[in-house]
């Protein structure tokens, strides 16, 4: 009788050790679970206002879009010079804002616009504040 107990004293004081040992090892799961979280959110959170500042640089803009490989500050290339293009336009920004939407007549160059046609393409689905940005880029020179 005095075996029995003592196995069954024993087997509950096993019982209640692993039961402690869950509990650990739940709440580290826990912890690691909330960090989990934690930086899935920080991974969806929308671009920061920096990054945003970044993106609508004129200069950073004219490269990432591929103008650059047709227009050059000072002088004219496959494309008119960026000098000749401010102006032509007259530092008219709203107009140089409709040619590269596609809105208006080609007046820099206007022989060479069968190349820039295929460009128009992607500064057309620019935004207006993306326009902007290379616009003012553009047209200080």
């Amino acid at each position: 009788m005095m075996k029995k107990i003592v196995l069954i004293g024993a087997t509950a004081i096993i019982f209640i050790g692993c039961q402690e040992k869950k509990e650990e090892a739940g709440g580290s799961h826990k912890i690691e679970k909330q960090q989990t979280v934690q930086i899935e959110k920080e991974q969806n959170k929308p671009e920061t206002v920096e990054k945003k500042a970044v993106n609508l640089n004129g200069e950073a803009l004219f490269k990432a879009k591929g103008c650059s490989a047709c227009h050059q500050t000072e002088k004219g290339s496959v494309g008119p010079s960026l000098s000749k293009i401010s102006q032509v336009y007259s530092k008219d920004k709203s107009k140089l804002i409709r040619f590269l939407k596609g809105e208006g007549k080609p007046i820099v160059d206007p022989q060479k616009f069968g190349i820039m046609s295929p460009q128009l393409s992607v500064t057309k689905a620019m935004s207006d504040k993306e326009l902007s940005a290379l616009a003012d880029y553009i047209l200080k020179f």
